[in-house]
C-alpha cells in the first residue's frame, strides 16, 4: 500500500446513498490485528452502539500486522 492513502478524500466505504438534509455523515475507524477489529465490532452491536452491518470490510493499512473497518451512519442534526 502506498503512503498517499486518505480517509477523507475517498466517499464513504459501501455506502453511495446521498443524505437528505438535515444530516451529517458520521464515520468511526477501528485500527488492530484481524482479531480485535473482529470482537471490537461484535463488543459495540452488542453495546447498541453500531449494526453489524454499518461495518467495512477488513481494510489493510501500511502496516501489514494492523487492519482497520470503518463505520459509517448518518445522524439528524438540528
Amino acid at each position: 500500500m502506498t503512503g498517499d492513502f486518505n480517509l477523507f478524500d475517498r466517499p464513504a466505504f459501501g455506502d453511495d446513498s446521498d443524505p437528505s438534509a438535515g444530516q451529517e455523515r458520521v464515520r468511526v475507524i477501528i485500527f488492530g490485528s484481524k482479531e480485535v477489529v473482529r470482537a471490537t465490532i461484535h463488543d459495540l452491536y452488542l453495546k447498541n452502539f453500531r449494526r453489524i452491518e454499518s461495518w467495512s470490510p477488513l481494510l489493510p493499512t501500511p502496516d501489514p500486522t494492523v487492519f482497520m473497518s470503518i463505520s459509517t451512519e448518518y445522524r439528524i442534526m438540528h
